[in-house]
Formats: structure tokens, sequence, C-alpha cells
């Protein structure tokens, strides 16, 4: 188990925009392997993934020089199967000129080296991204469970509550090793593809270098994980940036995407294409404005981020699930203590606790 890993299945509470504040466009979801038309050159086929969360979309867009593929599941055989079909039924002769990753997740960038070697494409994906996971992949697990250990014993949990030995599979199972990179698009770039221009609009929160893709004249959307249309997507503090503030990354770039249009067509990496962005990003930040003002409410006497799993999500937790919360609870902790509302101190005993300032 891994920092990488826990923070890519995006579990967290389900907070569902109601029906009638989300359009969803007219179209059924591809079969896995297979794809249907969202627009003029733009292609929705969604790729199996072997966790709870149990797809990922990944869009490809028409070029005279091959297709450009966003995102590609992870390295994992029922992903490679369904590339199988894609590749027979949709990709054809064309083949792949290029893959645009959204941000360093397994479920979206998993295959892309085995894909690049497959067609000679190239990849594009942020230069931060590409430095974190390569260095990720080249550490040794005990030492990424080692540090993620002494996190978890910081923020609460008793050190004999955590793992006491080193899951058996390696932590880069689900990467298929590094791409090399063509290109490290920056903010406000542009890629081609699709007879479309996008603009590349970076967002934070969910993880760093996560890009999106924004065509302004066609009013669509690639959201990557920022902007999904039924969970809200995981926001964690890292035990590699354990001081970080993610919650107000995350919070800042929802500001910037709202300045799209509001019927901007949503492309999200997980659910159906929707409309009603505007929505959406009002009920992800009222979720997280009412998770600030619980745990700042139950902070009247010292609290570690264990003790306060059961205010921000009301049940108990275990094993992986425990770790993503732990991770979600000191991003909104950070947030408050930052902002002078929660006071942090550390104990004889080494844990971490928050108080109202």
């Amino acid at each position: 188990m891994s920092d990488r890993h826990g923070a890519i299945t995006h579990e967290g509470e389900r907070y569902p925009s109601p029906p009638r504040e989300l359009e969803y466009l007219p179209v059924d979801p591809p079969e896995p392997g297979h794809a249907v038309p969202v627009a003029e050159g733009l292609l929705w086929a969604r790729i199996p993934l072997p966790m709870e969360l149990a797809h990922i979309n990944v869009w490809l867009m028409k070029g005279e020089a091959g297709w450009t593929l966003v995102d590609t599941g992870m390295a994992a055989d029922p992903c490679r199967e369904a590339w199988g079909s894609l590749e027979r039924d949709v990709v054809g002769s064309r083949g792949l000129a290029r893959i645009f990753i959204t941000h360093d997740h397994p479920d979206h960038m998993g295959l892309a080296r085995w894909l690049q070697q497959r067609y000679g494409c190239e990849v594009w994906m942020s230069g931060e991204a590409h430095e974190s996971v390569a260095a990720y992949l080249a550490a040794e697990p005990a030492q990424i469970y080692a540090r993620m250990h002494a996190f978890m014993v910081l923020h609460g949990l008793e050190s004999d509550a955590a793992p006491a030995r080193l899951p058996t599979s390696r932590h880069d199972g689900w990467f298929d090793g590094v791409p090399a990179l063509a290109f490290a698009p920056r903010d406000g770039d542009t890629l081609v593809a699709g007879g479309r221009e996008w603009r590349i609009v970076e967002t934070g929160g969910h993880c760093r270098g996560h890009l999106c893709l924004h065509d302004a004249e066609g009013g669509l959307l690639v959201s990557g994980d920022q902007v999904l249309p039924g969970i809200s997507p995981n926001v964690s503090v890292l035990s590699s940036r354990p001081e970080a503030d993610p919650l107000r990354d995350f919070l800042a770039s929802l500001a910037r995407l709202e300045q799209c249009p509001g019927d901007t067509i949503v492309l999200p990496s997980h659910g159906r294409p929707f409309r009603g962005l505007h929505h959406r990003i009002s009920v992800l930040r009222a979720h997280h404005r009412q998770q600030l003002a619980s745990l700042r409410e139950a902070c009247v006497e010292p609290r570690t981020a264990f003790n306060l799993l059961p205010v921000m999500f009301g049940r108990p937790l275990r094993g992986f699930h425990r770790m993503l919360a732990m991770g979600e609870a000191v991003a909104h902790l950070n947030y408050l203590h930052a902002d002078g509302l929660l006071e942090r101190s550390i104990g004889g005993d080494g844990v971490a606790r928050f108080v109202a300032a």
C-alpha cells in the first residue's frame, strides 16, 4: 500500500447532485472496450478498473496524424483487454499520435508507457507530475511504507493499530513504467485535437500537476478528477508533504473552473458527461465548507485527526479507507490551522492535536 495508491481511489463521501440540477447527456455509457461519439471528432470510451471505482472514462480525439487519447487506465489485465477491443474496433490503422495525461494516478496513466511503446506516440503531461511518478516508482516500498506509518501515528492512530508488515505486492504494480515525455504543458498552453483548440487549465488539490482541457468555442471541459458528477474527489495530505494545504488549492481551482460558462458540457473521468458545472461546483464547495465548520466546532478540546474521523465520515473505517480518510481529515485541519482558526501542538507522545484558537 502506498501514498499514491491511497490517493487514486477517490473514496470519499458520496454527495450526488439532485438529478434536476445536472443534465446528463442523452448518451448511454459505452461498454468496456467500446466508444460512442459525444461531439464532432470526439469519442467517449470506458476502461474497466479492478477496484471499487469500477471504470475510468477516456477520450479519443480524431486527428490527421492519428488519435489523441486522454488518459489510459491502469496496468492491469482488464484494462489491456479493453484496449485490445478499442484497437480493433475504434483506433484501427490510424493509431495513437498522442497521449494526454490529466494526472499521475495509475488509473489515469498506468498504461501510458505500454501504449507509447505499442504506437510510438508522444506523451504530454505535467512536468511536475512526470517527475513525481518517476521518483515514486524509483523508491523502495519499505521507505514509502515507513513514511506512511509515521504519518498515521503522528495523527493519532496507535502504532500497533497500523499495519505491522509490508503489503505483499509492490507499490508500482498498477503502473507499466514511466513513459518518455514529449512535452510538459503548462497552464494556458493549447492542444489542437479533434478539430478543436483546447486550452490547458492546471488545477490543484486532488494532486499536483492536474490538467484539465477547455474548448471555449465548443463548450466542452475535460475535467479529469477535479469535478465529478457523483462523488467528491479525494483531497488529501500525503505523508510525502505533511504540511501541505491541498484543500485551499482545490477550492481555488474550483473558482477558476467556475469561470467557464454555466452550460459547459463536462467530460469527467468517472461518471457520465453532464451540464451543470456551476451547480456541481457549488455542491462541492458547500460540502468542504460544512466539513470545516464541523471540525472547528468539534475541536473545543485538543483532538487528533484520527479522533475526528467520525465527525467527517460518520461511520467506522478500516484499512485502506481509513488511510484515505486520515489524509482528508488532515487536509481540512491544515486548512483551518493555516487560517489561524485551529492551533496545532505535538504532545510528549509525539502525536499532533488540534484545538480551536
